[in-house]
């Protein structure tokens, strides 16, 4: 039922406070005490709860009451298919439509009008100015109370992502987006990602637009693992070289994986558990140099780290034993303070004061692997 005196006195509330409400929603329900709505783009209905007044709020019409009780908290509690992340997004369950406020201050302040879409499989991920759905959930964000200055944020939209999938598809969206989209001046440490409303970053960091990277299709399938690219995006976020290391070693036994099927096979060949259990154990117990070796040794293009590595002065030759090998050491370096003594421990420095330290040429070593064992292995 919908009380259309209230109606026309609503609608004139919300032409002042939210400008496209009406071509965005349609009505369906509005009494005293409630007010439905659908956004008709997503199909996801709201309903508010407007019969008791806010604390602290002295409100004279029934609009401005209504209008007031369209917040963050109050749709949480009547809508319980709708999951809320704090002052950040929003998931619909039912409609496989999820929505988080995106944070790249370096891209955002060089291309003020960007915005991007693109697909990961069959999942449509558009970035844009927050949608009117986002703005009625959030209102509070704004200086004003009203959405006049939301013109100055970006949401992420992921549409048709199934609940369980959203960490993973949200993870690998950030991923492409930083690898194609990068400005040319970024802040140091800066990354985009999804976190409650704020502002942050320190320092640049040039990112040369000649060896920019070519757009690679496969990186918009579905990834195979979330973890490995959760532990990229997090190393490029706070340009840590251990999470870097964290997504090379991931793969360290999936690297492995014709040496396990090969112990699988024998075994429904044999029936010999004893003899796969020992298998199993003699690969998971293999030395971490080993499987680091191992792997470096199967990764496509190698050849090219390591020309990097030597032109830096970290290796002094292209024998791969011996690049992973120092490469381990200077993991160990930075996680224990064991390894080659002229490796420096983890301590934050200001690198303008140590112009001969390699750390810097190491982690850009690890990014470049963890690159590429993610785009051989995730796909």
């Amino acid at each position: 039922m919908i009380n259309k005196t209230l109606l026309a006195d609503l609608k004139e509330e919300l032409e002042l406070h939210i400008p496209d409400f009406m071509e965005e929603f349609s009505f369906l329900s509005l009494d005293e005490e409630k007010f439905v709505f659908v956004h008709k783009d997503t199909n996801i209905t709201l309903a508010v709860d407007h019969s008791h007044t806010k604390r602290g709020h002295d409100i004279y019409s029934a609009p401005r009451k209504i209008l007031t009780s369209i917040d963050k908290k109050n749709i949480e509690r009547e809508n319980r298919s709708l999951e809320i992340y704090e002052d950040c997004g929003f998931a619909s369950k039912k409609q496989n439509y999820s929505e988080f406020l995106l944070t790249y201050d370096s891209l955002f302040y060089e291309n003020r009008e960007y915005e991007d879409s693109f697909n990961i499989g069959g999942i449509e991920i558009v970035i844009s100015e927050p949608s009117s759905l986002y703005k009625i959930v959030f209102n509070s964000f704004t200086y004003d109370k009203t959405f006049d200055s939301w013109g100055d944020f970006k949401t992420i939209k992921l549409i048709g992502c199934q609940f369980e999938e959203i960490e993973k598809t949200a993870q690998q969206a950030l991923f492409l987006i930083a690898k194609f989209d990068a400005p040319e001046f970024e802040l140091l440490g800066d990354y985009p990602n999804i976190i409650p409303f704020q502002y942050h970053g320190e320092g640049t960091q040039w990112n040369d637009p000649d060896e920019s990277e070519e757009l690679d299709e496969i990186l918009y399938q579905p990834s195979k693992y979330l973890e490995p690219i959760a532990f990229y995006n997090r190393a490029r976020k706070l340009d840590d070289p251990i999470f870097y290391y964290r997504t090379i070693e991931f793969f360290f036994i999936i690297n492995k994986k014709s040496e396990l099927k090969r112990s699988v096979e024998a075994y429904n060949e044999s029936d010999d558990l004893d003899k796969f259990i020992k298998d199993l154990s003699s690969l998971y117990g293999t030395k971490e140099t080993e499987l680091l070796k191992n792997l470096i040794n199967n990764i496509d293009n190698v050849e090219g780290v390591i020309k990097y590595a030597q032109s830096e002065g970290i290796i002094d030759n292209m024998d791969i034993s011996t690049f992973a090998t120092k490469l381990y050491n200077y993991r160990n370096s930075i996680v224990h303070g064991k390894g080659d003594a002229k490796f420096s421990l983890n301590i934050p420095t200001i690198d303008v004061l140590h112009p001969k330290s390699k750390d810097r040429y190491w982690t850009e070593v690890l990014r470049r692997l963890a690159d590429q064992v993610i785009k051989q292995f995730c796909f």
